[in-house]
């Protein structure tokens, strides 16, 4: 039996939609173990001075909850 959960996280980059992607899974797998699906839910970006000023992912991450861990 497993258990999955998803939140919903918003990676910002200034450099390009992937590596706004890959901002929001680094950071989010610095706490979370058992990632298993990154789904891209949305793109947008900001406009300042008539230019991107940043990219922006909408990302839900997927992981599993470890069932089988020892409770306290």
């Amino acid at each position: 039996m497993s258990v999955t959960k998803c939140l919903n996280i918003q990676g910002i980059s200034i450099i390009s939609f992937e590596d706004a992607i890959k901002t929001a899974f680094e950071e989010v797998s610095k706490n979370v173990d058992h990632i298993f699906n990154v789904e891209v839910v949305g793109l947008s970006c900001t406009i300042r001075d008539n230019a991107v000023h940043e990219y922006i992912a909408d990302t839900k991450i997927y992981f599993k909850i470890d069932i089988e861990r020892t409770k306290e």
